[in-house]
């Protein structure tokens, strides 16, 4: 049995992702996009070994005496094969992902885990990649929690309508030979053809039509047959269904226009093929239920003239807007560029693999009325233990203790167009639709390279792991080193909003001034957040003793000094929601009936006076297009994972997740060997955890309320192949405390074992944006009604969203485990992804 080239060894998990694209024109692209890190001599093998696994194989197949389990006859395209139930369904997968009987199909069954040869080797040698076996019934992860995918920012843009249809025509495939096939769609530049498997057709090779079945009805005009080229060729049940495209090598000027009048004239009788358009409503909806929910923080980066880097742009929301409040100055100036140095940028990009990570830790520290921020990478700690412990220590003890992943990716400025998928001639308004950004858009982004995602691992539980570190306070000095410059002028990074419906019922806005507030316990100094007519968010130096729906009386002396008119002393708010370490505080005003609140009417005219300079916690866009341009870009390099749960009537369901193209160890770790778009969920969704864990979550959560988590440990045994052996996942708060949790991953780092720590968010959803997505399902509803409604139905029921974040590097540096250790980890991921 032959096995893969040596030379091509470290990249067989890259291969296996790119079998259902290895009959595509796109496979250049799509090779070039996820493998752009990977030499081009390499490169070349993987293409030439993905054309070796998808050419054509006559070999019949016969695992009597070869494997575990009773074969039969199986009979496929005149071949008798005798295969036993795994064997038949890896030849039927297999199928499914090469489009034909091929070499790669071949090698698959006769690789399968239950082959005598492939069991005394598995003895011989028990390591194995890291995806989830899916070959023997039992504990089959995609058969007990299955998953679809749907791919972000992917898109089957097809230039013009096509019809289906069946119509007679003879092909001339060389001088003698007249083969007579049927369309099976139809357009003006190109075909597909059904014709006798028993003709050579291949790829690429030129052939000549003549529409018979139109010429007995109409006068088409043509003097000679129509040339086409072979572009795609796809085998089942005898027959070959050949993609072919117009080579247009002489003008046919009334026969394009005959048929563009008879495709439109009819479409509606014989129905087009909808199939891109389908693909890209479900596509687009799960998107945009997916992107205004992020818990990260894009941060796209510039790079000039000079070759520097700098923060330029971030792409905000209601679940990750936190991240900039933190980085606001006493004058309400975003300092998040003085995070991003052109430096820690360049330090990034020296990391092995196409995504870089690191973590970074902050601080504020508060002195006569200023904010002085405090930040370092783990790599910049990491140079000095004795430095690490002390910043840390000192750190953790500020209120405002910040921890970050991050992340860095390649982007390019191109990638901002996302076309509709409706074909230009669809309609009038189908070509004004899919114009690409503006100049002027392309020209603000014409400098982009990469962005940079920032997620907030900050917590109290670990906030008080790292506080526990002893540190000698007069050494504190020292720390100086990291802390930002208050004499540079500040990097302007600008807050972009991500477009979608905004289903909040007022705006807010970001403001800091003082607060006072009174309850009878104590007297409490805060600063806010942001306000709006009926509410505000205050952030507090400690910990106050409040909790829920307690009615409290606040003061503005601030604002005060700006207002004789209004008494802004002893205003009632209710309070509606705490953070876990009670040290910010969102407030309703509490109105009783018949009255005006004093603090309603002057917020009211506050924002009335002062609309053109306060700043809304969902920024505008200056530029027309500017946010949309950002999104698709962002969509095409999501770095997490997206998962969505359903509601049909009283029962819930998980099974939809969500990611983008680019390398992700967290789909690694839920896909099988079946195919590229199925997953299992088993180690979310095992021991009930969709309800004790998920559903659980989800319950608690209103359409506003700021997302939940729960942390997910995941050992991983690289020997095993029975998922059940294979994976352990538990709950953090479910083992008993810090030093249970320590040696839970102590255990899940030994040899031939993989730790992963993943963070798991979930929001509530309200409605989908089906503005988003309304030209697409109109121009479906047009020829597919009950397409259409199906579409809506599915996404109507989604009713949650998550997000799943891997945090192992910051778990297992919180746990105090040495680098080298941490750095074994991540490189073992990235070799089994």
């Amino acid at each position: 049995m032959r096995k893969l080239d040596p030379a091509l060894q470290d990249y067989a998990s890259i291969i296996e992702k790119l079998k259902p694209v290895s009959k595509s024109e796109d496979l250049d692209s799509v090779l070039n996009s996820i493998a752009s890190d990977i030499p081009k001599p390499k490169r070349f093998l993987i293409k030439m070994e993905l054309k070796r696994l998808s050419s054509p194989c006559k070999i019949r197949l016969d695992l009597r005496g070869h494997v575990d389990g009773i074969c039969r006859e199986y009979d496929y395209q005149g071949i008798t094969h005798y295969l036993d139930d795994v064997g038949v369904k890896k030849f039927e997968k297999g199928i499914k992902i090469f489009g034909l009987y091929s070499t790669g199909v071949y090698e698959d069954v006769l690789n399968a885990e239950n082959n005598y040869r492939v069991m005394q080797q598995r003895q011989k040698n028990p390591s194995r990649p890291l995806k989830a076996s899916t070959f023997t019934e039992e504990a089959t992860s995609s058969v007990q929690y299955p998953a679809k995918a749907v791919l972000f920012g992917n898109r089957g843009v097809r230039v013009e309508e096509r019809m289906i249809y069946a119509i007679a025509v003879d092909i001339e495939l060389g001088i003698s030979t007249i083969v007579r096939a049927v369309t099976t769609d139809l357009s003006v530049s190109g075909c597909r053809l059904k014709i006798n498997d028993k003709y050579p057709l291949e790829k690429k090779q030129l052939i000549y039509l003549q529409y018979t079945g139109l010429e007995k009805d109409f006068a088409l005009g043509l003097k000679d047959k129509i040339q086409y080229e072979v572009v795609g060729i796809e085998k089942k049940q005898g027959f070959i269904y050949a993609r072919c495209k117009r080579t247009y090598d002489v003008t046919t000027d009334s026969f394009d226009d005959f048929l563009d009048n008879f495709i439109n004239g009819n479409k509606r009788r014989y129905k087009l093929n909808l199939d891109n358009t389908v693909d890209a409503v479900i596509t687009k909806g799960y998107e945009q239920f997916y992107l205004p929910r992020i818990n990260s923080l894009p941060i796209f980066i510039n790079e000039n003239e000079q070759g520097e880097y700098n923060a330029a742009m971030m792409l905000s929301n209601d679940n990750n807007k936190h991240i900039i409040r933190h980085w606001l100055n006493e004058s309400n100036v975003n300092c998040l560029g003085q995070l991003l140095t052109d430096k820690r940028i360049k330090d990034l990009k020296q990391k092995p693999g196409r995504i870089k990570e690191g973590l970074l830790y902050c601080f504020t520290h508060i002195a006569k009325g200023r904010i002085f921020f405090y930040s370092a990478t783990i790599d910049e700690l990491n140079q000095s233990p004795e430095l690490k412990t002390l910043y840390l220590g000192f750190g953790a003890n500020k209120p405002n203790w910040m921890v970050y992943k991050i992340q860095l990716i390649d982007i390019d400025p191109n990638l901002s167009f996302l076309p509709l998928t409706l074909p230009d001639n669809a309609s009038e308004e189908a070509k004004k639709w899919n114009k690409p950004p503006s100049a002027r858009v392309m020209k603000h982004i014409s400098q982009l390279r990469y962005v940079a995602l920032l997620s907030d691992f900050s917590d109290e539980e670990g906030q008080n792991a790292y506080k526990n570190t002893e540190i000698d306070l007069s050494q504190v000095n020292k720390l100086q080193v990291f802390g930002h410059s208050k004499s540079e002028e500040i990097p302007l990074v600008e807050d972009i909003a991500i477009k979608y419906v905004n289903l909040r019922s007022e705006t807010r806005f970001i403001y800091k001034t003082q607060v006072v507030i009174s309850s009878d316990l104590f007297d409490k100094t805060g600063i806010t957040r942001d306000f709006s007519s009926s509410g505000m968010q205050i952030e507090f130096p400690e910990s106050l003793n409040l909790e829920k729906s307690k009615i409290i009386k606040i003061a503005l002396p601030e604002l005060q000094k700006i207002s004789s008119k209004f008494k802004l002393k002893n205003l009632e708010y209710e309070v509606v929601g705490l953070n876990k370490a009670k040290t910010v505080v969102n407030l309703r005003l509490y109105e009783q009936r018949g009255t005006n609140h004093i603090g309603k009417q002057f917020f009211d005219e506050l924002i009335d006076k002062n609309i053109s300079r306060l700043k809304t916690t969902n920024l505008g866009h200056v530029i027309p297009g500017l946010a949309e341009a950002l999104r698709n870009i962002y969509a095409q390099r999501v770095l997490n994972t997206g998962f969505f749960v359903h509601k049909q009537g009283i029962r819930h369901d998980l099974k939809t997740i969500g990611y983008s193209h680019i390398p992700n160890p967290v789909v690694d770790l839920l896909s099988t060997e079946s195919s590229e778009t199925e997953h299992s969920l088993y180690i979310l969704l095992r021991q009930n955890y969709l309800n004790s864990f998920i559903i659980n979550m989800l319950r608690r959560l209103q359409r506003h309320s700021k997302p939940l988590y729960q942390d997910l440990y995941v050992r991983c045994k690289l020997s095993e192949s029975n998922e059940k052996d294979r994976f352990e996942s538990i709950l953090a708060h479910e083992i008993r405390n810090e030093a249970a949790r320590k040696i839970f991953i102590q255990k899940s780092i030994q040899p031939k074992m993989m730790f992963f720590s993943l963070r798991v968010y979930l929001s509530r959803t309200g409605r989908p944006d089906t503005e988003f997505i309304a030209k697409e399902l109109a121009y479906v509803s047009q020829y597919a009604i009950h397409k259409a409604k199906s579409l809506e139905e599915e996404l109507w029921s989604v009713t949650g969203v998550g997000d799943i974040i891997d945090n192992t590097e910051e778990t297992m540096t919180r746990f105090n485990f040495p680098a080298d250790k941490i750095e074994q980890q991540l490189k073992l991921r990235h070799e089994h992804s």
